[in-house]
């Protein structure tokens, strides 16, 4: 199946969800983003290092345990690190493969509980923390398929999970493409349940000689990005070829879907030539360019926080831009973190910022108490 004709699948699919469901139908006309009330956040502090552990390849989302600690991850080092809201070093994971290490553990998700899980993907293995970091056990599940994890989501009260996995039979079979499904996990059985089928953003082949030695991800392409309420326990997924955001509990049952229109643009021809330059290898170029949309998809990331969405939005500007959206499909505010930086956390108090490969900060979040 063509990767427009995949996307269209997912569309129908979370429409027949919705349906009888919620009602809602978005009113918004054409958003121009130059009439949405802008935010810059200020810095509180950056550091590449804390004591003698010096950065080296930081992680790509950060988490607030309920004292208030902040953890977050280095993928080369490698370890995760619990820092206090100064910045100061409170505790540090070691890496290898006995209980409790890690050695490539990059995103993380919070329970109702605030119990910390993550997903190591070398040792091929859940690790569940408590609400203070302290390891409780890890959880290694089968294989399924030939997916891969990259996302876990608990379901409260069971031992099951939500896992957000992708495939990787492209890589050595031309005649499939890069799927992205959620299953249901028994972690006591070790057991697969039911899962739903994702669009996936694609990835383009590095073929050299004939022989395929790798991929990477389209740039702006279409697919589903998803965010956890953990409040709830419910996942929200936003195939950007729709205005739909639709939130599933853990059946794949649609509770409510949010409308919302997001402003989008063609790839312009210095973001062409940024990214030829990005890649190496010629070949790995002249795929990405083949398999790049006309109109870049409006957002490559969300996030979600107490009723609001924040959007990556991949319009061309001199910052990173977040487009906060409410839950009735409304952009409420825009924000502007540093160009090439990465949002990965947001509390009521502050918001974590990857600077870059080795430097974590914290902002102060200009949206809360906004009403």
């Amino acid at each position: 199946m063509s990767q427009t004709g995949q996307r269209l699948g997912t569309a129908i699919l979370l429409v027949c969800l919705i349906i009888g469901c919620n009602d809602q139908e978005s009113e918004q006309k054409a958003l121009n983003i130059e009439e949405i009330d802008a935010l810059t956040p200020e810095k509180i502090w950056a550091i590449d290092h804390v004591e003698d552990l010096y950065f080296s390849h930081l992680g790509y989302e950060s988490v607030i345990l309920e004292n208030g600690n902040i953890a977050f991850a280095d993928r080369e080092l490698p370890t995760i690190v619990v820092l206090n809201e100064d910045g100061e070093l409170i505790k540090n994971i070691r890496s290898g493969r006995g209980p409790g290490e890690i050695l490539d553990a990059y995103y993380f998700t919070k329970g109702i509980s605030g119990n910390i899980f993550t997903y190591d993907q070398s040792n091929d293995k859940i690790l569940l923390y408590d609400e203070n970091f302290e390891h409780i056990r890890d959880i290694i599940p089968k294989k399924f398929e030939s997916h891969g994890i990259l996302k876990v989501y608990p379901v409260e009260g069971k031992n099951e999970y939500l896992l957000q996995m992708s495939s990787s039979e492209y890589l050595w079979d031309e005649s499939r493409e890069r799927e992205i499904v959620l299953v249901r996990y028994n972690s006591e059985s070790n057991t697969f349940g039911q899962k739903m089928a994702l669009t996936a953003q694609p990835y383009a082949l590095l073929k050299i000689d004939g022989n395929i030695m790798g991929a990477a991800k389209v740039p702006y392409a279409y697919g589903n990005i998803t965010a956890y309420d953990f409040k709830k326990g419910s996942v929200f997924t936003f195939d950007t070829g729709t205005e739909k955001i639709a939130e599933l509990n853990a059946d794949f049952d649609s509770l409510r879907t949010t409308s919302v229109i997001l402003p989008s643009e063609m790839i312009s021809r210095i973001e062409m030539d940024s990214i030829e330059a990005s890649y190496d290898i010629p070949e790995q170029w002249e795929t990405i360019k083949e398999a790049l949309p006309e109109e870049k998809s409006p957002a490559d990331k969300m996030m979600y926080h107490k009723g609001e969405f924040w959007l990556k939005s991949n319009i061309e500007a001199k910052t990173v831009m977040w487009l906060v959206v409410n839950e009735e499909g409304k952009v409420r505010n825009v924000v502007h973190l540093p160009k090439e930086s990465m949002l990965t956390h947001i509390d009521d108090d502050h918001l974590g910022v990857r600077l870059d490969d080795v430097t974590f900060a914290l902002y102060s979040n200009p949206v809360s108490g906004i009403e």
